[in-house]
């Protein structure tokens, strides 16, 4: 797809739903022939081994009838099995049977996944004690512990008494997924260690007029290697069984998604910190310091802090392009700014909006402020506020193409796991995240005087 979907037409963007709708029709409908294929090949396996145990059973059965002496020896009974005509199992039959079922299926920490407890072996577990190993009983393979005691949770907010709410509300609303701004796809391979490094190149040398036989000089570009260290980081939660049966399962699916939009609202945080904290390779400053609140008067244009808002964007966007003081002409392509200093440009006068807000200056159907001065606006709530203090930046231009970077070391990831000891869940997410600067002369800051 060549065109971003803010940019299709109705026409192009149900063209366009028609085909994702039929690709995603396409995907279910083969994966359900897969899943068929699937059952169909472990039925017929079934059947097979079914039947060589059969045949197996009837030729030993046939052997052993031969040869009595080789039948196996006298055993254990297996689970539900008894001795003699129905009678009932002895006490010892009956605590055999008890302590199989409960402990058939056992986890350890040992190479093996699980340890299977088998009524035809001898299994022995064993701990290192006292310089040596040991066979031990249960009580001491496992060590019950209070790993929520760190992470306590208060159910009464959760359970009221008389109804469960269906539909539970995130606090994190602040996304404006500023991963768009950044230089990313970049692909890091396990063992590659935690530093990754993003090279651009500068502009070449122009050519040069060579006289009769005259030799060229080499021209070398300038390549600039830009150094982000992976760090790992984490989100954890603990939600018990209980509290999960009190409430129903609204419980889990709102804590999954509530730390999903915790790492999309950190994710935007940590870029936008990186953009506003740089050294740009443009200021410019208002003449005057940013008005928050309309004072107007006459007919038209009166708002000074709005046609100096809207001035200094197109003096940053003129000198990027142009490459003024800076390493090479750059194409600035985005606006940052926060909801409140977007309001500045949907004030009203005398009693309609500035002229230029039918061209130059554009609105989204939900009132967002989509472009300004030809660059795409992204209104960031997590950005500076309106404010006329001294040396704050209102606004942030950038050319994205080489302003800030961020990767992640490997797909973020989550995982959940029973504490049987606790009777709880414990929820983890993990990501290997670097985000930082690039080139800041890719940066532009409007800021008060």
């Amino acid at each position: 797809m060549s065109k971003n979907l803010e940019d299709m037409t109705s026409e192009e963007l149900e063209a366009y739903e028609e085909n994702l709708n039929k690709e995603i029709k396409l995907r279910d409908l083969n994966k359900k022939q897969e899943a068929l294929d699937q059952e169909k090949a472990d039925e017929e396996k079934q059947a097979k081994d079914a039947l060589f145990e059969e045949q197996k059973n009837a030729a030993l059965e046939a052997i052993y009838k031969e040869h009595p002496e080789y039948a196996p020896a006298e055993k254990i009974p297996s689970p539900g099995e008894t001795k003699g005509n129905g009678e009932e199992p002895s006490e010892l039959i009956k605590y055999y049977n008890s302590y199989y079922e409960r402990f058939e299926n056992l986890e350890t920490m040992s190479k093996y996944e699980a340890a299977k407890l088998s009524s035809t072996k001898d299994m022995q577990f064993q701990c290192y004690k006292n310089q040596k190993w040991q066979q031990v009983g249960m009580d001491e393979l496992f060590i019950n512990t209070q790993s929520d005691a760190d992470c306590p949770e208060r159910p009464e907010a959760w359970s009221p008494e008389d109804v469960y709410a269906k539909i539970v509300w995130n606090t994190f609303v602040c996304k404006a997924d500023l991963f768009k701004l950044c230089v990313k796809g970049i692909s890091i391979n396990p063992g590659d260690g935690l530093g990754v490094q993003i090279r651009a190149f500068g502009a070449f040398g122009n050519p040069t007029e060579i006289d009769s036989c005259g030799c060229a000089t080499c021209q070398s570009i300038s390549f600039t290697t830009y150094p982000l260290t992976l760090k790992q980081y984490n989100i954890e939660a603990i939600i018990c069984d209980k509290d999960i049966w009190d409430v129903g399962s609204i419980l889990m699916d709102s804590y999954l998604s509530a730390m999903s939009d915790s790492w999309a609202q950190w994710f935007d945080a940590q870029i936008y910190s990186e953009l506003e904290t740089a050294t740009p390779g443009t200021s410019e400053s208002l003449t005057t310091a940013l008005a928050c609140t309309p004072a107007l008067t006459g007919s038209c244009c009166s708002d000074t802090a709005l046609v100096e808002l809207y001035n200094a964007l197109h003096k940053v966007v003129a000198d990027m392009r142009e490459g003024n003081g800076l390493a090479g002409p750059y194409n600035p392509d985005y606006v940052l700014i926060s909801p409140s200093v977007a309001s500045v440009f949907k004030r009203m006068q005398s009693p309609t909006p500035m002229p230029w807000s039918y061209g130059d200056i554009t609105f989204d159907s939900d009132g967002r402020l989509k472009k300004w001065g030809g660059l795409k606006v992204i209104e960031y709530c997590g950005g500076n506020s309106c404010t006329d203090e001294s040396s704050e930046v209102v606004a942030i231009i950038i050319d994205s193409r080489r302003a800030v970077g961020a990767v992640f070391g490997a797909r973020p990831r989550t995982y959940k796991f029973f504490q049987s000891n606790c009777a709880s869940y414990r929820i983890d997410q993990w990501a290997y995240f670097a985000v930082g600067e690039l080139d800041t002369d890719a940066i532009a800051h409007i800021i008060n005087p």
